[in-house]
């Protein structure tokens, strides 16, 4: 049988009712009729009720989590929330989703009030250029920032900023659509942040807004930053410094992107990164595989290639791979000869191939928990044999599958696994509400089931077993 929903901690039950009671002493004060309460003087009470008790800043900070996440509250009690949690000693705060007639108030509060801050994510709030000075306000006066995250909002003048202000700063996030150009990323590659930033997350994925020239100055200024994230064409960025500036420069670079990757890029990848884990190849040049020989890589992701050539470099480096991800593969692929070529793999992921297919064979996937695979032809048999094989499985994802009730029979109930904890299935006719019943069955660890719209099923029948799992306080999700 699935497994029993636990039982909630002291400590998040405390929480949430502490948030409930603050959250409903302001709501009271705001919106009860014949209640005439100035809200000033009931945040200082609420303030010094919590002074009182004791709060600490993990306290405020875990409340400002809760209440500014919320999806039942509206931004007008999460603001009235933030402008009296927020204090100087609170070190992390995400402000989440606000309309934009909050943005101003809100890097006011922050500015004003946030001064202790470390981690500040403004995902949610996007600063347009009249607002701007209220976040260099915020920059100068949040001196220990070690994670800033302004995506689709930075300019040059903020780099500027940054550079300035941010001795300390190790994450940053000035990704998407910007308006970001050298000036800003000279200012960012020279600041006093530049021996400390480890993660860069610029550009947009697939568009080279940000030119390659550019970002190479943030790989030879800023020596110990491990990954460019979003940014495509990190390639080309090194093949600069290396061909214009030093022939003998090495980064520590850990997780690279690149587009339209020839042989000589390749090579200078493999040359300039002999740190990197995680390698994403997004339409290689034909034949450029053929120079990929590093055995340290953990992950490799490839996007439009050719599955003679891929299948040719696993061979080589597929020993230490514990991920490998496939999408657009031309031609056929033998699962059992990736088994045998990467035989630690703990996920693989498939998405729009030609063509896959898998025989038994005496070697299998011994660590493999994950195994999704999107768009991509495989036969029942040869499916049914892989899932077999794979008795470790944690993460289990077909987007259209032939089983039966059988079928699922023959894989769940003559072999056991004791790890699987999700199983989609997108679309499915031939599966009934027995499916179901076999995987609660099964699979102790099972916590969700799905796409049930895709299965052949009832309304009737998913009320049933809705039914059965709420008076079983089971923790399994239908979706």
């Amino acid at each position: 049988m699935s497994k029993k929903c636990g039982v909630r901690s002291l400590s998040d039950s405390a929480l949430a009712e502490l948030a409930n009671q603050i959250v409903s002493t302001i709501g009271y004060a705001k919106y009860a009729p014949d209640v005439v309460l100035d809200i000033d003087i009931v945040m200082v009470d609420i303030n010094q009720y919590l002074e009182q008790t004791g709060a600490t800043w993990n306290i405020y900070q875990d409340l400002l989590r809760v209440i500014l996440s919320s999806d039942y509250l509206d931004a007008n009690m999460r603001f009235t929330c933030l402008q009296m949690l927020l204090n100087g000693s609170v070190a992390f705060l995400v402000t989440e989703v606000f309309p934009f007639s909050y943005y101003e108030k809100i890097l006011q509060v922050i500015a004003a009030q946030g001064t202790g801050l470390r981690v500040l994510n403004l995902k949610g709030v996007w600063v347009k250029e009249e607002h701007m000075h209220y976040l260099f306000e915020i920059v100068r006066k949040c001196k220990y920032l070690t994670k800033l995250f302004v995506p689709y909002i930075a300019n040059d003048d903020l780099l500027e900023v940054i550079a300035k202000h941010c001795s300390q700063l190790k994450v940053l996030d000035i990704s998407g659509e910007t308006d970001i150009t050298e000036i800003g990323i000279e200012s960012l590659s020279h600041g006093k942040c530049n021996d400390k930033l480890r993660v860069v997350d610029v550009g947009m994925p697939g568009e080279e807004n940000i030119c390659y020239s550019d970002i190479a100055l943030i790989l030879e200024h800023c020596p110990n930053v491990e990954t460019l994230s979003t940014y495509s064409f990190v390639g080309a960025s090194l093949k600069f410094v290396h061909d214009n500036i030093d022939e003998n420069f090495t980064c520590k670079l850990r997780y690279l992107h690149d587009t339209g990757t020839d042989e000589e890029t390749l090579r200078v990848i493999m040359k300039t990164c002999p740190h990197l884990e995680s390698l994403y190849l997004d339409t290689p040049k034909a034949g450029s595989l053929s120079v990929l020989t590093s055995t340290f890589l953990r992950k490799l992701k490839v996007y439009k290639f050719s599955c003679a050539e891929v299948m040719e470099v696993l061979d080589r480096i597929g020993h230490n791979l514990s991920h490998l991800t496939m999408i657009k593969g031309v031609g056929h692929m033998e699962i059992s000869e990736i088994v045998r070529a990467c035989p630690l793999l703990v996920d693989l992921d498939c998405y729009m191939m030609d063509g896959l297919s898998y025989t038994k064979d005496s070697n299998r996937f011994e660590c493999l928990e994950g195994l999704e695979m999107l768009s991509s032809p495989m036969s029942n048999t040869s499916l049914k044999m892989l899932i077999c094989s794979c008795r470790q499985l944690k993460r289990l994802a077909v987007d259209s599958i032939n089983f039966t009730d059988e079928d699922i029979i023959n894989i769940f109930v003559e072999h056991d696994f004791y790890a699987l904890e999700d199983v989609w299935f997108t679309l499915a006719p031939n599966l009934t509400v027995q499916s179901i019943e076999i995987l609660m069955d099964r699979c102790p660890e099972l916590q969700s089931v799905g796409q049930l719209s895709g299965w052949s099923l009832t309304p009737d029948d998913l009320a049933l077993i809705r039914g059965l799992l709420k008076s079983g306080n089971s923790c399994l999700r239908l979706q």
